[in-house]
């Protein structure tokens, strides 16, 4: 199982769940999802990976245009159905609030996206006693705001068995974008790629394919010089305008790379109903190369790892380097028209904490510096701690800087007797290092009773306050998706941390 637990909008239909140590995750939901994060298994070379992390063609999720999904579900339902068995007593924010409050209350006028920044629409919204529901822009309006409030917001799928919440803790700006990972429709094409003249490929010589566009990106490793056929997704739209670029390169014995051969770059329009047809001229020619040279300082908290990735404007990316994590590098890197270089060096491994460091934008003859940063350590309740309820206060520490996101994730019931409920996700994020579950869309949302739980601390880079982090475009970094490759829209530099894992159990 991949540690990536986020909400990930991979929409398999659910045929049974397979445990890893005991803990069920997103990754152990679907069939298909992403390989291991935060790990050497991932999307390393030979295989495939994509904004879904998926191995096949699938079943789309989420709300589509205009808030409805692909079996006409409206992407929420009402709050007396979609948030069944909740625990005695809804959590609340108590002394949550952060950051200076602004001297009176107000409007608040704010937005809600997803992950790749498209906007939500039909999103239930609640800041003190008022709930609202996002318009098709994903616009929200509560006209009378305290000064320092709470934002809840939540995501039901209609094709999937799982619903999400958010809880933005503190907030005093009256113009907040609150993120969500998912609540986009997710859609499927077919790709058929072939090259031009076909390569002959001679030993440690591979082609790497990537596409990438506004609304999703995929890369393709270690594709035959016979061609292949794929299954991209995307998020938002029935047709999306991609760019591919395929590159034929070479590579030592450690699969560094030392030579790069043929690059081709073509527009491609996908849509859900026609096989785009993708034809790739990998004839050789000279490519301008250099090195990309750098130093790490590392946080000492497991298996180091060196990333260098090529960074195209189309939002596309193709992993050049996954190496075992020497503290000075330098490596061999093209520079190619419309793309960049992006470094990253990360320590860790799913289940004990994990960290990344990454900065982009960079040409060939950059030399970089990465600091690691560390993970934050949960610290209450205890791992394994029973009787849980909405007032049970949860703490953690750790010197990286914040705010922070608490994720927490239901787990099968232990009882296998017990009605079957939606798998359920909450973030909470706030700037304090302790705090009760807030009540979330006026106690309609809650703990289940009697259940396990797991949960982990996130930081997404350094910012001043919750106000800061709930800003313009969001602030979910591009490693928060899928620990082992950058997603989502291009950032030029950032960190991400996720915690070791704590258990619980919460009260009959």
């Amino acid at each position: 199982m991949g540690r990536a637990w986020r909400l990930s909008p991979v929409a398999w239909v659910v045929t049974g769940l397979v445990a890893c140590n005991g803990i069920v995750g997103i990754d152990d939901i679907y069939e298909g999802n992403r390989p291991g994060a935060g790990g050497d298994s991932g999307a390393g070379k030979g295989g495939s990976t994509s904004s879904a992390g998926k191995s096949g063609n699938s079943s789309e999720a989420g709300a589509a245009e205009g808030g409805r999904d692909a079996e006409g579900g409206t992407g929420t339902e009402p709050l007396g159905g979609a948030f069944a068995e909740p625990m005695g007593g809804a959590g609340s924010s108590g002394d949550n609030a952060g950051g200076a409050p602004s001297p009176t209350g107000g409007a608040v006028r704010g937005h809600v996206i997803d992950f790749w920044g498209h906007p939500l629409p039909n999103i239930p919204v609640q800041i003190g006693d008022t709930l609202v529901s996002t318009d098709k822009s994903g616009a929200f309006t509560v006209e009378d705001a305290p000064a320092v409030y709470d934002a809840t917001l939540a995501y039901t799928f209609t094709s999937e068995f799982q619903v999400a919440a958010w809880a933005y803790l503190g907030l005093t700006r009256r113009d907040p974008t609150l993120q969500m990972y998912v609540g986009s429709a997710r859609r499927d094409g077919e790709l058929y790629v072939t090259f031009v003249p076909k390569p002959t490929l001679a030993a440690n010589q591979r082609i790497d394919v990537a596409i990438g566009g506004p609304d999703g990106a995929e890369t393709y490793d270690a594709v035959s010089a016979s061609g292949t056929t794929e299954f991209p997704d995307w998020y938002g739209p029935a047709q999306t305008a991609e760019t591919a670029h395929g590159l034929l390169w070479q590579t030592d014995a450690q699969k560094l790379p030392v030579k790069y051969l043929a690059y081709d770059s073509k527009s491609l329009p996908l849509n859900e109903t026609t096989t785009a047809n993708l034809t790739l001229d990998l004839t050789p020619s000279t490519i301008t190369t250099g090195s990309i040279q750098g130093s790490v300082t590392p946080a000492g908290v497991g298996v180091r790892r060196n990333l260098v990735f090529l960074t195209f404007s189309s939002n596309a990316r193709l992993e050049l380097v996954r190496d075992a994590g020497a503290d000075e590098f330098s490596y061999v890197a093209p520079s190619l028209p419309g793309a960049s270089l992006t470094v990253a060096a990360s320590e860790g491994s799913s289940y004990s904490g994990f960290a990344v460091a990454y900065l982009g934008g960079l040409a060939v003859g950059a030399k970089p510096a990465l600091t690691i940063p560390t993970p934050l350590t949960p610290q209450t309740p205890a791992s394994g701690t029973k009787n849980v309820t909405a007032a049970t206060k949860f703490t953690f520490a750790g010197d990286t800087a914040g705010p922070y996101v608490a994720q927490f994730f239901s787990q099968d019931p232990d009882d296998p007797s017990a009605p079957a409920s939606r798998y359920q996700t909450i973030y909470v994020v706030t700037a304090k290092k302790q705090f009760t579950l807030p009540t979330i869309l006026g106690g309609g949302f809650a703990l289940y009773p009697n259940r396990r739980y797991v949960w982990t601390v996130a930081t997404h880079g350094p910012y001043a306050s919750v106000d800061a982090l709930a800003k313009e475009g969001g602030f979910l970094d591009s490693f928060s998706w899928d620990e082992e490759t950058p997603q989502g829209p291009l950032r030029d530099a950032g960190q991400f941390t996720d915690s070791d894992v704590l258990e619980f159990s919460t009260a009959p």
